[in-house]
C-alpha cells in the first residue's frame, strides 16, 4: 500500500502542540520571573523555537515526498538538525541584535543569557539547544505519522474484509440458482411427457419466478415480503406438479413482512430440500409450513424420508448458514424430531426502507 505523509495533520499538530509548549513555558517562567514583558518576549521565543523546528521537520518530509522517495530517517534527521542549528542561530543572533539596536526594550534583555552569548559557551549552546528541540518535533511527529498509518491501515483492512465479504456471498448465491434451474428443468422435461397439459402453467410460474429472482441479483438481503413472494411462486410450481400431495401453509403478519429482512434465497432452498428430501403422496401428503415465533421464523415440515434421494450437492443448509453468520453474525437452529424438521431463522429488523 502505497502511504503518503499526512502533511495537513502535521501542521495543525505542529501549531497545537507550539501554542501548548509556549503556555507551558509562559506559566514556568511567570514562577520564577516579575518582569512580564521578559515573560512574555521569553514565551514567544519558546513557541518560535519549537515552531519553527516543527516547520522544518515537515518541509523535510514534503521535499521527500515530492521526489516519490521513501523517507530515509538516517537521512533526514541530520540535514533537520543542521538546519535547525542555522534557524536557532538565527533567531537567537537577531533577538539579541534587535535588543542592541533598541527594536526590542531593554527589559527583554537577561544578563545571564548575555553573558552566555558573549562567551565560547555559544557555540555549543545553540546546536544543543537546536538538535534538542528537533529531536522532540521529530518524536511528535512520529506519533502522528504512525497513528495515520494505522487508521489507514484499518480502513484498508476493512474494505478488503468488504470486499472479501460479497465475493463470498456472490459465490454462495450462485451456488443455490444453478442447482434450482437444473431441477427445475427436470421436472419441466417430466410434465412435458407425463401431463402436457399442466406444462404451460408450470413454464408460466417459472417465468414469474426466474425474473423476481434476476431482478432480485444484486441483493444480499430481501425484506421478508419480497423473499416469501419467491416461495409463493416456487410453491404454486410444485403444487403443478404435486397437486393435493403437497400442502403449504404462511402465517405471517403483514407488519413483520415490511419490518424484517433475511438473505435471499433463504427460504426458497428450504422448501425444496423438504420436497426433495420427503415422500408427498395423496394419502400422506407434505405439510410445508412458515410461521414466525419469538422473533423467529420458522419453516417447518413432516418427516417422511424418501428411500432413494436424488443426487444433492447438500450446500443448501450450510449455505444458509455461512451467509447468515457473514452478513448478521447469527446462526441458524435445526431441530429434527421422528415425526418432523424444523428449520428456525432469526429475523433480522429492517433499517433501510428501501428494500
Amino acid at each position: 500500500m502505497h502511504y503518503r505523509i499526512p502533511i495537513d495533520d502535521l501542521y495543525k499538530f505542529s501549531l497545537k502542540i507550539s501554542v501548548y509548549i509556549a503556555a507551558t513555558a509562559f506559566v514556568s517562567i511567570y514562577v520564577m520571573e516579575s518582569n512580564i514583558q521578559l515573560i512574555l518576549f521569553r514565551t514567544f521565543m519558546a513557541f518560535v523555537q519549537f515552531y519553527g523546528c516543527f516547520m522544518i521537520n515537515i518541509f523535510l518530509y514534503v521535499q521527500m515526498q515530492k521526489r516519490m522517495r521513501v523517507v530515509n530517517e538516517r537521512i533526514k534527521i541530520p540535514i533537520g538538525i543542521l538546519i535547525a542549528i542555522v534557524f536557532t542561530g538565527i533567531s537567537t543572533v537577531g533577538s539579541q541584535y534587535m535588543i542592541s539596536k533598541g527594536w526590542l526594550p531593554e527589559a527583554v534583555n537577561d544578563p545571564r543569557f548575555e553573558s552566555i552569548f558573549q562567551s565560547w559557551k555559544i557555540y555549543w549552546f545553540i546546536p544543543f539547544l537546536a538538535t534538542i528541540t528537533f529531536l522532540i518535533c521529530h518524536f511528535f511527529h512520529g506519533f502522528v505519522i504512525l497513528a495515520n498509518i494505522t487508521k489507514q491501515s484499518e480502513l484498508e483492512l476493512v474494505r478488503l474484509q468488504s470486499a472479501n465479504m460479497e465475493s463470498t456471498i456472490q459465490l454462495l448465491k450462485q451456488q443455490i440458482q444453478p442447482h434450482f434451474l437444473f431441477n427445475a428443468l427436470n421436472t419441466l422435461k417430466s410434465l412435458i411427457r407425463k401431463k402436457p397439459d399442466l406444462a404451460e402453467d408450470y413454464v408460466i410460474q417459472l417465468s414469474d419466478f426466474l425474473r423476481t429472482s434476476i431482478s432480485s441479483q444484486r441483493m444480499d438481503v430481501v425484506s421478508l415480503q419480497q423473499e416469501l413472494e419467491l416461495c409463493e411462486n416456487y410453491m404454486a410450481m410444485q403444487k403443478i406438479r404435486f397437486g393435493e400431495a403437497l400442502f403449504y401453509q404462511v402465517n405471517i403478519s403483514d407488519e413483520s413482512k415490511r419490518k424484517f429482512v433475511i438473505p435471499i434465497f433463504s427460504l426458497q432452498p428450504l422448501l425444496e430440500n423438504a420436497i426433495k428430501h420427503n415422500e408427498s403422496t395423496k394419502q400422506f401428503p407434505l405439510t410445508i409450513s412458515i410461521t414466525e415465533e419469538a422473533g423467529y421464523i420458522i419453516v417447518k415440515n413432516n418427516l417422511k424420508i424418501k428411500r432413494f434421494v436424488e443426487p444433492s450437492t447438500g450446500n443448501g443448509l450450510s449455505n444458509l448458514s455461512e451467509r447468515y453468520r457473514i452478513l448478521f453474525n447469527e446462526k441458524i437452529i435445526i431441530d429434527q424430531s421422528s415425526s418432523d424438521f424444523i428449520v428456525k431463522i432469526k429475523l433480522i429488523e429492517n433499517e433501510n426502507s428501501s428494500y
